[in-house]
């Protein structure tokens, strides 16, 4: 693939992206508000915290499924095709083998779980059958995890896009049938969303067939010396996932334990939209990563630092616009999106996913420099600062909840301290590492993120005088205001973040789309 066809793909890819993150969000903007009303705000955090769980067993997965596609992709782009049809044969038994324990281990949690979670008498049996529901959705996930490789390894993550984005029409067509044909319960989301991974099972087989068809799938291939060795060099992103859960995964489990249920169901209201958006910021970084990942194979590192902050500044061009917008007109927001709730609950809800937003404005800041963790199987010393970081902050925030006798305010305390742990992680020691391993000066990506940070500062701080002034009592006028001052914040991004050759770079980017357009 030449250089020009690779960017093209990479643009491709990107648009997919954000298409597919599009689809998830206008489902979670209708879906939510719906579901807080027909169920209220306890039963919905329960839906967060079934999630949540998951995470939690997904550090027994994630060892072997996050690493396999870096070792797949780079035996296939040197030509070593039988080793990395191997690879994928010894990483799908051993997902097989995976699947049967979680089956067990999820029994055993659903059957017990109202003996640790707070939940009240009149949704115990919903409870479990959400949870059940969920664990077998995370089940056929594990099954077929190994096949979304394929995208990764031919960088057509637009594929995979295009997958993400009918899966979400499916879930929600099932979703409104649902609550359409039958009185509203607590587990219609899960049951949506385990039909929607069943179609995710068919379509990632699938795509597999298609695109990689000379990596082939023999269940003799297996080895387990291949998958000790992707799972001792995979253990590091486990214990990095181990850390994201001690950092922002236990926030509703420890608001359930500590604040009770209702407490629990303000704080999963207020992450939902800032959650949507990590999310996206996640979903983007792993758009480049497939072409960070075919540099380092090549050994273009110069090229490589060079493609880290331009990627880094394409992402924070996409995300200083929503992020920033969202903070400054969140009351607003959450005002005609939560119409239920009271103003002290909306204000509660709002400082909430303010604390949130900050952890992802600077980690979209600098996302692109993580990924090179990966690219670069470079993952001891992040996944120790991160453990540490999670560890603090674990233990602050319970220290703080017992002895300070806060009540319900001690959600602050939940949102606030990751998120100042997690900012502080990102803008330092992330870029600098990053440079560290590819040998390069430590400030080498420093100036891309202080031009983020003032971006974001000015864009902000034209947002809030614009929402003082302006009339946002309806859905039309929030839009109108929103769309016009994003407008503006983009056109102000655009020279605040670019040089004037990476400008160049970026006009013909958009010329060339345009003209094929």
């Amino acid at each position: 693939m030449t250089e020009k066809s690779t960017s093209r793909q990479m643009t491709v890819n990107l648009i997919a992206s954000i298409v597919s993150f599009a689809v998830n969000i206008g489902i979670n903007f209708f879906l939510t508000p719906y579901l807080v009303k027909s169920l209220g705000s306890e039963a919905y955090g329960f839906i967060g915290l079934a999630n949540n769980f998951v995470q939690y067993a997904n550090l027994i997965t994630v060892a072997l499924n996050s690493i396999s596609g870096r070792f797949i992709s780079i035996e296939y782009h040197r030509g070593n095709i039988d080793k990395a049809s191997r690879i994928f044969s010894s990483v799908l038994v051993a997902d097989l083998f995976m699947a049967a324990a979680l089956l067990v281990a999820s029994c055993f949690t659903v059957g017990y779980i109202d003996a640790f979670l707070d939940i009240p008498a009149e949704l115990v049996t919903n409870v479990k059958i959400t949870f059940a529901i969920t664990f077998a959705t995370f089940i056929v996930s594990v099954v077929t995890a190994i096949f979304t490789t394929a995208a990764f390894v031919k960088n057509r993550l637009d594929i995979n896009s295009i997958r993400d984005i009918i899966s979400n029409l499916i879930k929600v067509c099932v979703v409104v049938s649902l609550f359409v044909f039958f009185p509203p319960e607590l587990y219609f989301l899960s049951i949506a969303m385990l039909v929607s991974g069943l179609f995710l099972l068919i379509a990632n087989i699938t795509v597999k067939k298609k695109i990689l068809p000379d990596v082939k799938v023999k269940l003799s291939n297996f080895s387990f010396g291949l998958v000790k060795t992707l799972f001792m060099a995979g253990i590091w992103l486990s214990l990095s996932q181990l850390s994201g859960i001690l950092m922002t995964g236990l926030d509703l489990l420890m608001c359930n334990i500590t604040l009770g249920a209702a407490v629990m169901g303000l704080l999963s209201i207020g992450k939902t939209v800032p959650t949507a958006l990590g999310n996206l910021i996640i979903t983007i970084g792993n758009v480049f990563t497939p072409h960070f990942t075919i540099k380092y194979a090549k050994n273009d590192i110069k090229g490589l630092v060079a493609e880290t902050k331009f990627s880094g500044k394409i992402m924070n061009l996409i995300m200083v616009v929503p992020l920033a917008g969202f903070i400054a007109f969140g009351n607003q927001f959450y005002t005609l999106w939560q119409p239920t709730k009271s103003p002290e609950e909306i204000t509660m809800i709002q400082i909430i996913s303010i604390f949130t937003c900050l952890t992802y404005l600077f980690s979209c800041i600098t996302q692109c420099h993580m990924m090179l963790f990966t690219v670069c199987n470079k993952l001891i010393i992040p996944v120790l600062t991160n453990l540490a970081i999670g560890l603090v902050s674990v233990v602050s925030v319970f220290l703080t909840l017992k002895f300070g006798n806060l009540g319900s305010d001690g959600v602050y305390v939940i949102a606030a301290v990751s998120s100042v742990l997690l900012s502080i992680r990102s803008i330092t020691f992330v870029p600098m590492y990053a440079a560290h391993i590819l040998k390069q000066k430590l400030t080498v990506f420093m100036a891309p993120v202080f031009r983020g940070i003032l971006t974001f500062g000015i864009i902000f701080g034209i947002f809030k005088g614009a929402s003082l002034f302006l009339p946002l009592y309806s859905w039309m006028t929030l839009i109108v205001s929103c769309l016009g001052v994003g407008i503006v914040g983009y056109i102000l991004s655009v020279p605040l973040l670019f040089n004037r050759q990476e400008l160049v770079r970026l006009k013909g980017i958009l010329f060339k789309k345009l003209k094929r357009g």
